[in-house]
């Protein structure tokens, strides 16, 4: 061995320490499960629209009643699209050649979740990272269309995001994947997917200056036990679901003039689903239940009511 390849891998084995350090210095959270059978969703619809070929994204309308928004992963056009309960597209009457609502300023690169905030805009999650070594991980913020009239969006703002734990040049876990995006009390927030352990972390996007790269802070960990592929919190803001590819989670943090998520996010009621429903992607609040969606085009609905509390 030469003594630089003997440096090099001394090198590695210090910054995996420090990673494993890292990790243990911080409190993982985690719930003991029961051992339940999955529950095998039966789909309520189907998404009608053979455009709509890989919904990774669904959020319900803060403005329009019986819509939902929905995207595709990676590949495709920078677009949106406007659907009813039943699969059925919206789109503005009369348009022979229709493609969607199309995001101007934007590129759909792996875009992996949607959401709303209360200003009235959309936030799509352009920010999946399959390999780890995206550099411009980030959200797009476009004003909610009209789904009945309009073909494009105003143009988009785009803000990009860093991990700030995340060191591109000694890659032991590739942990810095996210398909979860939510809005909540004036802040972004996102859960990562990991391919290296069971976890995910929350984390906070405090800045959002359009010029730089801003990083997120790191809030807190939870094991999931599978990979996360969605997240939404409810209309009234005391509810949060995070979907994951053989289960639904549903956290109320304690009880406030509103949930405070720094330190605080798994502290509350934690509810809990195993589920079997092919490839799901996608899940978001609708009243009493979640809307959650799969690659296969269909549409499944759950009672919160169903959901096991093991928290």
């Amino acid at each position: 061995m030469t003594k630089r390849l003997f440096i090099l891998l001394l090198l590695l084995l210090f910054n995996n320490c420090l990673e494993r350090e890292q990790v243990r210095s911080e409190r993982i959270y985690k719930v003991d499960l029961p051992d339940v059978e999955a529950y095998v969703l039966k789909p309520a619809a189907l998404i009608g629209s053979d455009m709509i070929s890989e919904s990774s994204g669904i959020v319900k309308s803060r403005r329009w009643d019986d819509v939902y928004w929905t995207h595709n992963d990676s590949g495709d056009e920078a677009r949106i699209f406007a659907i009813n309960i039943k699969g059925e597209l919206i789109k503005p009457p009369d348009v022979v050649n229709y493609r969607g609502i199309a995001v101007k300023g934007a590129k759909n690169v792996d875009w992996e979740d949607i959401a709303s905030d209360d200003a009235g805009n959309l936030v799509i999650a352009a920010c999946g990272n399959n390999a780890n070594r995206r550099r411009d991980l980030g959200i797009y913020i476009i004003k909610e269309p009209d789904p009945y009239n309009d073909m494009e969006t105003e143009p988009a703002v785009k803000v990009t995001f860093y991990y700030p734990e995340q060191d591109f040049d000694t890659q032991f876990k590739k942990n810095f994947d996210c398909e979860a995006v939510f809005w909540y009390s004036g802040k972004h927030y996102l859960f990562t997917k990991h391919r290296s352990d069971n976890y995910t972390v929350l984390y906070r996007l405090d800045s959002i200056e359009q010029e730089k790269q801003n990083p997120v802070t790191l809030i807190e960990r939870f094991n999931t036990g599978q990979q996360v592929t969605a997240a939404d919190v409810s209309e009234d803001g005391r509810k949060f679901a995070i979907l994951t590819y053989n289960s639904v989670w549903l956290f109320v943090p304690p009880k406030g003039d509103k949930p405070i998520l720094d330190k605080n996010f798994f502290k509350g009621d934690i509810f809990w689903l195993p589920v079997s429903a092919k490839q799901c992607e996608a899940v978001c609040f609708d009243g009493n239940r979640l809307v959650i969606t799969n690659e296969q085009r269909e549409i499944f609905f759950i009672n919160i009511a169903d959901l096991i509390k093991v928290q």
